[in-house]
């Protein structure tokens, strides 16, 4: 189980239980101050992502990254511009592209994509969505990560059995999945 928060203020002890968490929403300018808050216990130990994308102010591109891979605690991103893996990786930046499969001929582009991509992983939305097309997924190397429309555990164990390896959520009473 992934936790996407901005302000992990809330939930420290329950977030703290991830190996893993997705950073997304708010500016640029409060990042610093977020990051700062990972940095004391129990979160310390906790691998940071960030969606390039949906941060305010934050421009996805080289430059972008650039700065991210300047910041203390930022181990990758999230992004759904395919064209920013390269660059992470010359960064040393994990890399997560983010497909969203609302039709066969996105399913069928996102699966050539993956295939294709250097990326570390693949997160796919709606996770009802990874559920139902994990076939098509089958032959692509990389990790695939589920999320959005999860409202209950069942949901999460259903992406887990699809062969997703995690699951992202919103949703702090999903993050305890991991307790």
């Amino acid at each position: 189980m992934i936790p996407v928060v901005w302000d992990p203020s809330s939930e420290r002890d329950v977030i703290s239980r991830a190996s893993v968490v997705l950073i997304q929403g708010g500016a640029i300018a409060d990042l610093p101050r977020i990051l700062h808050l990972f940095d004391r216990a129990p979160l310390n130990k906790t691998e940071l992502l960030v969606h390039i994308d949906l941060v305010s102010g934050l421009e996805n591109n080289e430059a972008g990254l650039e700065l991210l891979a300047q910041m203390p605690r930022i181990r990758g991103i999230v992004t759904v511009h395919e064209q920013l893996v390269k660059p992470a990786s010359r960064l040393n930046l994990l890399s997560v592209v983010r497909f969203f499969l609302q039709d066969t001929r996105a399913v069928s582009r996102a699966v050539a994509i993956a295939s294709k991509s250097k990326a570390d992983a693949i997160e796919l939305l709606p996770a009802v969505a990874a559920v139902q097309t994990a076939n098509a997924f089958r032959k692509c190397r990389l990790p695939r990560i589920a999320g959005g429309l999860c409202h209950t555990t069942d949901d999460i164990q259903k992406a887990l059995d699809s062969g997703c390896q995690a699951v992202t959520s919103t949703r702090p009473a999903l993050w305890r999945f991991n307790a």
